[in-house]
């Protein structure tokens, strides 16, 4: 009796430390998610932006101020130590939303979300984003300058990668339980490959304005809708918008936007600029030419953009 009760206990103790160091379906191993010293808990300090730090490979000191709206200043004595930092510091702050990205376009995303990303990792893949990434890759090198300063910025980042601590993982990754992988400059394309395709889209603003005119402005928004209903914004529903009085540009009357034109506009080249335009001061209502850039992109959470500062005594970039 005496060893049947150990054994019961050693089985229940075996399957106590089973079920909280497995992850069932979209749940994370609660025993390491909760794990007082290395769990959640800890990512709720405040993340210190202030101190000394070691980054492998820098030749000489690296100053990174921060503003009071927390944006990073970077000055280096050389460019390579510049991307080195920036490396860094991107990764202190949006590692795992870089590593994201890096996955959703090489189609991996069901590596840790399982089969209900399967279906977009497959789309991924045949578009070729990888494909796509290797030849960029090939690409810049002509330009070995370009690619040390790539190779600098993996190393950047991956210096952060190595400094972390259990601990210190991103939230993210301790809800989905994986680790992050080092950074690569293939990684880096991967990232220059999904901006591509999020930046691809149509010319059909003719097509369009022509179905406005036929079917008129209740029909083509009932057919056209700016928001699907599928869409949850993230700005509360009950938004006061008062405040806001901008008048809006009414519809030129004209029975089609081609009236005037004695013959069909030719398609632009695809791959000839990225959503933008420029109007000449004649056909602007102010007078004034107009230069627009529009990349279109939908508001994240975090932003895609991260806004820094990059200065070295031969140059200096804030964007």
């Amino acid at each position: 009796m005496k060893y049947l009760k150990f054994v019961i206990s050693l089985l229940l103790t075996a399957i106590v430390y089973y079920g909280l160091n497995t992850k069932f379906g979209s749940v994370p191993p609660i025993g390491k998610f909760l794990n007082p010293a290395a769990g959640i808990w800890q990512n709720e300090k405040d993340e210190t932006i202030t101190g000394t730090v070691s980054i492998d490979g820098l030749k000489n000191k690296v100053t990174v101020h921060y503003d009071e709206q927390l944006i990073p200043h970077i000055f280096a004595e050389n460019e390579n130590d510049l991307y080195r930092a920036q490396g860094y510091i991107t990764a202190k702050h949006r590692l795992w939303q870089m590593e994201f990205q890096t996955m959703a376009a090489a189609g991996r995303l069901s590596e840790f979300i399982g089969e209900a990303a399967l279906n977009y990792d497959r789309r991924q893949r045949r578009l070729g984003m990888g494909f796509g990434a290797e030849q960029a890759i090939e690409k810049i090198k002509e330009d070995p300058e370009t690619m040390a300063f790539l190779e600098a910025y993996a190393e950047g980042v991956n210096s952060y990668i190595n400094d972390l601590q259990p601990k210190d993982i991103p939230v993210e990754y301790k809800l989905l339980d994986y680790k992050p992988e080092l950074w690569t400059v293939k990684k880096t394309a991967l990232l220059l490959m999904y901006m591509t395709k999020d930046l691809a889209g149509s010319d059909t603003d003719l097509e369009y304005t022509n179905a406005l005119r036929i079917f008129g402005k209740e029909r083509f928004d009932l057919l056209y809708p700016d928001f699907y209903d599928v869409i949850d914004p993230i700005i509360p529903k009950n938004t006061d918008w008062s405040y806001i009085d901008v008048p809006m540009t009414e519809i030129p009357a004209s029975e089609l936007p081609l009236d005037t034109i004695s013959k069909t506009i030719e398609k632009p080249h695809p791959d000839n600029g990225s959503n933008n335009w420029a109007i000449s001061g004649q056909k602007s209502y102010s007078g004034n030419p107009i230069l627009a850039n529009d990349p279109h992109l939908g508001l994240n959470l975090p932003s895609i953009w991260f806004v820094m500062q990059l200065s070295t005594p031969t140059h200096n970039t804030f964007g």
